[in-house]
């Protein structure tokens, strides 16, 4: 994270490349809800095609829409104060097609989910305020 921009896709959005798969094929999804920050938008273009991350919170809620390209995987950290108060795309998150729940980490659920389009959807718990 040696440029503003990398900081900004990096930490704030948390799109960050997966030791596990070099050159984003694996991608890990880990956005920093900070201070006073409501919502960030960021993007980066990959060599399998573009990531995007667009975080907002309003309040106690969290919403997280992602763009992962296609052939790559990504581990993605959802803040929460539970995994059964996580949805995606509106439906519980352990039961939405192509999300595997992965377990429970720092006051978020981490979940595996291949490449698409998804819209994960929680309450954060009070300390991430």
């Amino acid at each position: 994270m040696g440029t503003p921009g990398a900081w900004f896709y990096e930490g704030l959005a948390g799109i960050r490349p997966d030791p596990e798969g070099p050159g984003f094929k694996k991608i890990l999804i880990k956005p920093a809800p900070v201070g006073g920050v409501t919502w960030v938008k960021a993007h980066h273009d990959s060599t399998h095609g573009r990531i995007v991350s667009h975080w907002q919170r309003d309040g106690n809620q969290w919403n997280l829409d992602l763009v992962i390209p296609a052939n790559t995987t990504a581990t993605v950290y959802v803040p929460a104060s539970d995994a059964g108060s996580v949805t995606e795309s509106g439906q519980p998150a352990a039961r939405a097609e192509g999300v595997k729940f992965l377990r429970l980490e720092n006051m978020a659920a981490v979940y595996a989910v291949g490449s698409g389009t998804y819209r994960f959807q929680s309450t954060i718990p009070e300390t991430v305020k």
